[in-house]
């Protein structure tokens, strides 16, 4: 019988590769990823709001962003590492560098993100000129917020989503739109007694239209004064004023006549003079050189409204005081009635007339948004369609 010798069998490593797939094993590939609130390549972009960058499925491990000639721009981290801010504004016409890694649970690193954006040079700028009531002011439960814009607004609908009002009571409201350069917003029912309110127009940044931007925030606090009321009837003539529900006085007074009557409607006291020159020809009643022209200074003046309207002190109708209408539109008061609103009323107290045949309406007074029927002031809103 032969006998076949046996070799060993020696599997070399090449051909051990060639049965097993000797290849490196593939890196794995990092869950997370990072977005920016800014897209890559972006230009004129508006810096109303702050520079977010966001790690998904993972956080951040480094953030940078530059701007022009290398300088920093700070920021804070957020929500465990996974939300980055900035906590500086952003620059107007500035190049802005974002360079961003994060990585996984597996703390497997993601690809770099890198991106550039340009913001926006303003065509022309627009600030909140003014408010009324003016930071720390305490006014009466019918005054409403007036923002004043420093040039006219074209986009209405994105300045309205950067205002803002805040009463420390809750309070049901709505912005209503003046003019172009006015956007007030009034209560839906008079302001409760002691609210605290605070007014915020976030505007910097904003586009208002055309290229025209905000380049400036604006914000004022006020407070709602005791609750007052004055009721004037032009058929009783009386003028009877309340505070706090209750009826605390009743004054004689005179009212316009029938040619010139007192408008009737919620008016607004918005200012006191302890003496105010006072002119027909400047409201629309007769001119110099016609019947019932005048041109006097009178004291102790409430302005109502301005048509011309004012609560005020008149010695020569004291005689028709409690008795007959006989002025261009005011409400006469004695020298000592008078005296007393003057020190009792407060800017921002309701004057309600009633009885007469002539309503008061948003083209005759400064502040008319109570003779706006509630639903219709809502309406007036630049975001109502998007409620």
């Amino acid at each position: 019988m032969r006998v076949v010798k046996a070799w060993p069998v020696i599997v070399g490593t090449a051909f051990a590769c060639a049965l097993t797939s000797c290849s490196e094993p593939e890196p794995k590939v990092s869950a997370a990823t990072v977005t920016t609130s800014v897209p890559n390549g972006a230009t004129q972009v508006g810096p109303s709001d702050p520079l977010v960058v966001t790690a998904h499925r993972g956080v951040l491990t480094s953030v940078t962003v530059t701007t022009d000639g290398g300088i920093a721009v700070p920021g804070e981290l957020t929500d465990g590492g996974r939300r980055w801010s900035s906590t500086a504004p952003l620059e107007f016409s500035k190049t802005y560098r974002v360079q961003a890694l994060a990585q996984d649970a597996e703390r497997i690193p993601a690809p770099p993100t890198n991106s550039t954006f340009t913001t926006a040079t303003p065509v022309e700028e627009v600030t909140v000129d003014r408010t009324r009531p003016s930071d720390g002011d305490e006014v009466g439960i019918a005054m409403p917020v007036s923002i004043y814009f420093s040039r006219p607004v074209t986009d209405r609908a994105a300045v309205e989503r950067r205002l803002s009002v805040e009463p420390s009571v809750p309070t049901e409201g709505s912005f209503h739109w003046m003019s172009d350069e006015q956007v007030n917003w009034r209560p839906k029912d008079y302001w409760k007694p002691g609210t605290t309110v605070r007014v915020r127009a976030r505007l910097y940044g904003v586009d208002t239209g055309g290229g025209v931007m905000g380049t400036a925030d604006h914000e004022t606090n006020f407070r709602i004064g005791r609750d007052q009321r004055a009721v004037g009837d032009v058929n009783t003539h009386t003028l009877t004023v309340f505070q706090d529900g209750q009826e605390i006085k009743q004054l004689p007074a005179s009212y316009g006549r029938s040619i010139y009557p007192t408008q009737y409607g919620v008016h607004v006291a918005f200012e006191k003079h302890t003496s105010t020159r006072m002119r027909s020809d400047t409201w629309g009643g007769p001119q110099k050189g016609e019947p019932g022209y005048y041109d006097e200074v009178l004291p102790y003046a409430v302005r109502i409204s301005n048509n011309g309207e004012f609560v005020h002190v008149n010695g020569a109708t004291v005689w028709a005081q409690g008795e007959s209408n006989v002025s261009h539109g005011c409400v006469n008061l004695s020298p000592a009635n008078g005296k007393w609103f003057f020190d009792w009323v407060q800017i921002g107290d309701p004057v309600e007339i009633v009885g007469s045949d002539r309503p008061l309406t948003p083209a005759d007074g400064d502040i008319p948004d109570w003779t706006i029927p509630y639903e219709e002031y809502v309406r007036g809103s630049a975001l109502h369609e998007a409620r």
